[in-house]
């Protein structure tokens, strides 16, 4: 069952990113020991409401919809000029890279690092 309580948004941004790479990357699983309530983050659980991600056997997955978004975001300015930070990111010796003006709405955070609390979503 799907349950659709918001409307999709006009344009990702880092609150649905770090989901969507999550599931895109296969890596969104549940875990009930972090998130006992959904097993989820809440961002997660907002992606699922606006019909971006789905339910799986043991996580969210892209639905169609969400892999439209992330792909237009990938092949946009500011998703190209975040993959290039990260590219940057990956070869820094100490993961470490000065914010730039091209990607302000993810600086130098890596999709699997933008939970406040610490460990992988």
């Amino acid at each position: 069952m799907t349950f659709k309580f918001e409307q999709p948004p006009a344009e990702l941004t880092w609150y649905h990113l770090g989901p969507l790479l999550d599931a895109e990357a296969g890596t969104l699983k549940y875990d009930q020991e972090r998130y006992r309530v959904s097993g989820v983050s809440n961002n997660a659980v907002a992606c699922v409401w606006c019909d971006l991600l789905a339910d799986d056997r043991d996580g969210l997955v892209l639905t169609d919809l969400g892999q439209r978004m992330l792909a237009d975001w990938k092949a946009s300015p500011k998703g190209q000029a975040w993959i290039t930070e990260q590219s940057a990111l990956d070869d820094a010796p100490d993961g470490h890279q000065e914010p730039t003006e091209a990607t302000p709405q993810l600086t130098t955070a890596r999709a699997d690092q933008l939970d406040l609390f610490g460990g992988a979503v």
